[in-house]
């Protein structure tokens, strides 16, 4: 049984990937860098 849910997951025909512009990146940031260290 341990088999048949593994290769259920593992089951997919195509992976998508794309690319974030620098609007999508800026509106997922907030907050502040207030010490030098956290760079």
């Amino acid at each position: 049984m341990i088999g048949t849910i593994y290769d259920r997951i593992n089951d997919y025909g195509s992976v998508k990937i794309m690319l974030a512009g620098p609007n999508d990146i800026r509106s997922w940031s907030f907050g502040e860098v207030r010490k030098p260290e956290t760079i």
